[in-house]
């Protein structure tokens, strides 16, 4: 487990992602769980030994990262989701914030209440009381149709999810490009954010994992419209693979004979599909 802040940290699983804690005077809110029940156990485990406060939720990035069983391995009373992911319920969302990364002034309570707590815009959950930690959750959806930003207030941290990746490409295969694009422009932009922690990859300074995330993602944008303004079909967009490999993927899985190579290279296929019908749709 690494510190960014006095109270807050991140630990990279197994499988690569990242997940994180913030721990308050009363209670700790998590960033996403390891997938796996028994890395989530012991990332639980793991939290106990910063703290002794019980968890009061477990916020998800993005509907992708969310499992029930994790949830039931360590204990979390409350799942906190965007709206889009599960149907709306129990709390009122609050005004939508002037900039795709900015926090919103505003606190919502009451993350016990339910098993579930989804929202449209942005939410807010405070941790203790005479010495306040906001937890500021914010709708991106660029990633995906729900994906989230989570702020830890006045710390200048930031859990992008998987809007960025250091290290290795992106997963296109739910994007909307557009606002991916406009939510990354405004995430380099912003003086506020000095500590950016992506979905996968080192923590780090904003600017440059910004950067890393939109060069993959210009590069196959190039490669993909030159594919289809030369009337080829979706279907020859895996010819484009092995080469974004060799650029892109970490050195581990950039030999076909490792077994992360088939696992990455499918997801790119995936994401390259995803992209060739946003041109084709746009015209392009």
């Amino acid at each position: 487990m690494k510190k960014l802040h006095k109270n807050v940290f991140y630990h990279t699983t197994a499988g690569g992602l990242n997940v994180g804690c913030v721990i308050g005077e009363d209670a700790v809110v998590c960033v996403d769980l390891p997938p796996d029940p028994s890395e989530a156990r012991a990332w639980r485990a793991q939290v106990a030994e910063l703290s002794d406060k019980p968890i009061r939720a477990v916020v998800f990035t993005a509907s992708d990262r969310m499992s029930a069983e994790s949830l039931a391995a360590v204990g979390a009373p409350t799942a906190v989701v965007h709206d889009a992911a599960l149907a709306p319920s129990v709390v009122q969302a609050e005004p939508a914030p002037a900039q795709p990364f900015e926090s919103p002034p505003s606190v919502a309570r009451g993350c016990n209440d339910a098993p579930q707590l989804t929202f449209s815009d942005s939410i807010s959950i405070v941790l203790g009381m005479k010495h306040v930690t906001f937890v500021d959750v914010t709708f991106q959806g660029g990633y995906s149709p729900d994906a989230c930003f989570v702020t830890v207030r006045d710390s200048g941290i930031v859990f992008a999810g998987d809007h960025v990746a250091v290290g290795q490409p992106p997963h296109l295969a739910q994007a909307n490009l557009e606002r991916w694009l406009a939510v990354l422009a405004a995430l380099k932009k912003t003086r506020t954010i000095t500590t950016l922690v992506p979905g996968r990859g080192p923590a780090g300074e904003p600017a440059e994992a910004v950067d890393a995330t939109l060069d993959y993602i210009k590069a196959a944008t190039v490669r993909v419209r030159a594919l289809a303004r030369a009337r080829r079909s979706r279907s020859e967009v895996g010819a484009l693979v092995p080469d974004l490999m060799m650029l892109y993927a970490p050195k581990i899985a950039r030999s076909k004979a490792s077994p992360a190579y088939d696992v990455l290279a499918h997801e790119m296929r995936a994401g390259l599909e995803r992209l060739y019908d946003e041109l084709q749709t746009k015209g392009e």
